[in-house]
């Protein structure tokens, strides 16, 4: 095999003992490389003294899965077993396969969790491999990636992250669709290559903003010739001639003052709106969402025992939070047009549409991470303090004082929402415009269904200790995961029950995912979190 055809091929790693196995482990290395794969495995004898941890570590980071193959003096390897842990440890793909039996209580328990590719119950070689030939193919090329973005990172890493080997342009859009396209039975995704992406990402924004900035004085000398005096006019700047695209960035002050027209609240008013449940109002002429104050209160959260569609160990147990001061909350979730305003600026990513539309219908393919630089940018231009609704606040909103499963009761009914089984035109299809379904009581749209909407807890598994004066539960628990709440198009109507809980690492984005405009919070005034 050369060694173009080898990098074509996914690279399995035999983990085995040599001591009852070699011959085995020979025959299973020529069956791969006749089934289309490059497997390999250590021949080397250990020396006293060796430094061997490097060699196989190196062994095992090369490869896009390691398979180990069980008998008895395999799990009493310590080197085996530390080849186990080494490839767990850098989150590579494993398979486990028995030659020769071993009683289950001396299986390791990181192996017995795994589902064992049985060659030693009397058939010929030649169906086991077939089983595990298909086990093998199974996410191909997400595999092949998860190596090759290892190894890139890893190198990045040890060379002490210079910029030179960080991706650019749209290899950075690729390595973000691989991680969105990850699913539950793939390797993890390593904090290593997150980093790495998320530098590469940063570094490309950087860059674009200093490619431009090196041009604004070439683009402004055209504005001049173009005029002079003319240089202000809107519709010359953001709707006339490619060429001043790159420059919108900078021109965003401009752009708050003149074009999305600020009308920030003033103290005084903050509280005429807060003694008025229901109202509305914005931060700004055009571009900013429309807010809605959501009265003071109680309310349980979680759901009942014997609830339709319960997850029994998530949603209990059952505990009333009480909201004790009024606050405000996005009237629907964020919009693409909402969103291309932050992207105007400079200060969010693009996100895509998936051709579905931008304008009305919700922000998509938004990660946590995301949803907090929109915060960020609007809480800058405005002045004012925004953030993601707790978990508690989401659920208090969501139910608008009722205590049945959807606000509308303990049915999904027809026509009420977008999900997979909801009865509307867009089920298991797509994205909804925002406000394709009557408010729930609160005057809230779509806090069932349409998207997932990002909360800013971390994830606990249930409510043991969990506030109950509606604060972030921010200690303990699992901080690398966020909750999700409210269901999707492509839900399930379970997932749309007000208690319904599911997580994702912050920097997860989906076609079913995004976020509903964040509570305020002001030192004087009455619209604000609970305490």
């Amino acid at each position: 095999m050369t060694e173009a055809d080898a990098e074509e091929k996914l690279k399995v790693f035999i983990s085995y003992s040599r001591k009852d196995s070699t011959a085995f482990a020979d025959e299973l290395l020529a069956g791969l490389e006749v089934a289309g794969f490059a497997p390999f495995l250590d021949r080397h004898d250990i020396a006293p003294g060796e430094p061997w941890e490097a060699r196989l570590g190196g062994l095992i980071e090369q490869s896009d899965t390691v398979v180990f193959v069980v008998s008895p003096e395999a799990i009493k390897s310590d080197r085996c077993v530390w080849e186990v842990d080494k490839t767990l440890a850098l989150s590579k793909r494993l398979f486990a396969i028995i030659h020769i039996a071993v009683p289950d209580n001396l299986i390791p328990e990181k192996l017995s969790r795994l589902q064992f590719v049985r060659f030693d119950v009397g058939r010929s070689v030649t169906r086991p491999l077939q089983e595990l030939a298909d086990a093998l193919r199974q996410d191909l090329n997400w595999i092949r990636e998860h190596t090759r973005l290892g190894e890139i990172a890893t190198r990045w890493g040890r060379r002490g992250r210079p910029e030179s080997l960080l991706l650019r342009g749209d290899d950075i859009d690729a390595a973000k669709k691989w991680m969105a396209a990850r699913n539950e039975a793939a390797p993890e995704i390593t904090d290593v290559q997150r980093t790495f992406i998320r530098a590469s990402e940063k570094t490309e924004m950087a860059r674009r903003r200093t490619r431009r900035v090196q041009a604004l004085v070439g683009a402004l000398t055209v504005l001049l010739a173009l005029g002079g005096v003319g240089w202000w006019n809107e519709d010359l700047l953001y709707h006339r001639g490619d060429f001043l695209k790159p420059y919108r960035w900078f021109l965003e002050p401009y752009r708050w003052r003149a074009i999305m027209g600020p009308r920030v609240l003033t103290i005084a008013q903050e509280k005429e709106k807060a003694a008025k449940p229901g109202s509305e109002f914005n931060e700004c002429v055009t571009g900013c969402p429309t807010m809605v104050v959501v009265p003071a209160g109680k309310s349980n959260m979680g759901s009942p025992e014997g609830e339709k569609g319960r997850d029994d160990e998530f949603e209990g147990p059952q505990h009333e939070v009480t909201i004790a001061k009024p606050f405000a909350v996005g009237k629907t979730e964020v919009t693409f047009a909402e969103w291309d305003a932050c992207v105007a600026a400079g200060a969010c990513a693009e996100a895509s549409d998936n051709t579905w539309g931008r304008g009305e219908q919700p922000a998509i393919n938004v990660s946590w991470d995301d949803a907090k630089e929109y915060i960020a940018w609007l809480s800058r231009i405005t002045g004012k303090e925004y953030r993601l609704l707790t978990e508690a606040e989401w659920e208090y909103a969501a139910r608008a004082g009722t205590t049945t499963a959807y606000s509308w009761g303990d049915e999904i009914g027809e026509g009420n929402a977008n999900c997979d089984g909801c009865g509307s035109q867009w089920d298991n299809e797509q994205t909804a415009p925002v406000g394709s379904f009557k408010p729930n009581a609160f005057g809230l749209y779509d806090m069932n269904g349409n998207v997932f909407e990002w909360v800013e807890d971390i994830w606990h598994d249930d409510y043991k200790g969990a506030p109950t004066d509606g604060t972030a539960w921010l200690q303990g628990g699992n901080a690398n995961i966020r909750f999700v709440r409210g269901g999707s198009w492509y839900s399930l109507p379970r997932d749309l029950r007000a208690a319904s809980r599911i997580g994702h690492s912050a920097d997860y984005r989906s076609d079913f995912i995004g976020f509903r405009f964040p509570d305020r919070r002001r030192r004087a005034g009455l619209v604000e979190c609970a305490r």
